[in-house]
């Protein structure tokens, strides 16, 4: 799949309503969110990367938040929620056929990889969601209702099965995603070769697996 810079690039080059400097600030405020932060970017240094006036931002799109809104939450929103929807309809189709440590497994190796091709996108999210609460209820919404509501169904026939400790879904998420934004947050922060990342998302997907089976709080 397409990494969220290279669609980004295609969503807004297609967009027949964008003029030519308001693709230009787009570019350049996601490019500097990624590398800067978001909270870190003024909107001056948009308008010298962008090579605009400062006045032509606030012209065509307010303030700083809504070049977020109008760069990367709808851009993640549609892509994460897609890659969301066929994961799900694969593992609901033949859901025998994925007991919770395969399906666990398949999850994380491609979360993990695909946040890691995406990285500099997810630590604007990382950090936004840690330090902003204006912004972590923006986030939120990141996660469409019928995909929250197809997860919690994947965790309820699991907990039915008794594959999965018997605890609240929210909670079980909150492990699971928490464990895999860590993650990939502090391989970035502490390199690491090729070969002990992967070596380390082998650990922490038995970490997780051991640590959500039932036995494990018996």
């Amino acid at each position: 799949m397409d990494s969220i810079l290279i669609l980004f690039e295609k969503r807004i080059r297609d967009n027949k309503s964008l003029t030519p400097k308001m693709i230009d600030i787009l570019k350049a405020s996601l490019e500097l969110f990624s590398c800067k932060g978001y909270s870190n970017t003024s909107t001056k240094d948009i308008a010298k990367a962008a090579n605009v006036a400062e006045g032509t931002i606030f012209k065509h799109f307010g303030s700083k938040e809504n070049l977020l809104y109008a760069t990367l939450i709808p851009l993640l929103k549609h892509t994460l929620a897609q890659e969301w929807k066929d994961q799900l309809a694969l593992v609901k189709q033949n859901i025998e056929a994925y007991p919770f440590p395969i399906f666990l497994r398949e999850v994380l190796e491609e979360k993990t990889t695909y946040a890691g091709d995406n990285i500099k996108v997810f630590k604007i999210l990382y950090m936004e969601f840690i330090y902003q609460e204006d912004m972590r209820k923006n986030l939120m919404t990141l996660i469409p209702k019928d995909i929250v509501k197809e997860i919690n169904e994947v965790l309820d026939y699991y907990k039915k099965k008794k594959q999965v400790v018997n605890l609240p879904n929210k909670e079980l998420f909150r492990f699971l995603a928490g464990t895999l934004m860590t993650f990939v947050i502090t391989v970035e922060l502490i390199p690491a070769t090729e070969e002990e990342k992967a070596l380390e998302m082998e650990n922490m997907i038995t970490f997780l697996i051991k640590g959500l089976t039932p036995e494990a709080i018996t």
